[in-house]
């Protein structure tokens, strides 16, 4: 099992696009059932997704609960189901720094974690 999160800056003025994605696959959105079908299929667990707000601007904030978050971004990166179709749009159209043709799109390191033990 492994954790990961990543943080994506928001393009300014696209910070809709984002939200409307978030609306879309929440609760009873129009797009819950695809995505609840492709997150079991990338092998994805939990996913979590916050919009965090600064002085130089929005981000895009994503946890994900996977086996391989490499592998799940490359097979995202190639689904052709709408849900897939549809965040690879926001990824490039809102928050482009994350390159899903690349091998290992993911350019983050953990510095550091910490767990309460019992």
């Amino acid at each position: 099992m492994a954790a990961v999160a990543f943080a994506l800056p928001i393009l300014p003025g696209q910070e809709d696009l984002v939200r409307s994605m978030g609306e879309a696959v929440s609760g009873s959105g129009e797009l819950r059932e695809g995505y609840e079908e492709s997150r079991k299929r990338l092998g994805i667990r939990e996913e979590k997704v916050w919009i965090q707000r600064t002085p130089i601007g929005a981000s895009i904030i994503v946890y994900w609960d996977t086996d391989d978050p490499q592998r799940t971004l490359r097979e995202m990166a190639n689904a052709q189901d709408e849900v897939d179709k549809d965040f690879r749009q926001i990824v490039e159209n809102a928050a482009p720094a994350l390159d899903l043709s690349k091998e290992n799109p993911l350019a983050n390191e953990l510095l550091f974690e910490w767990h309460q033990r019992h």
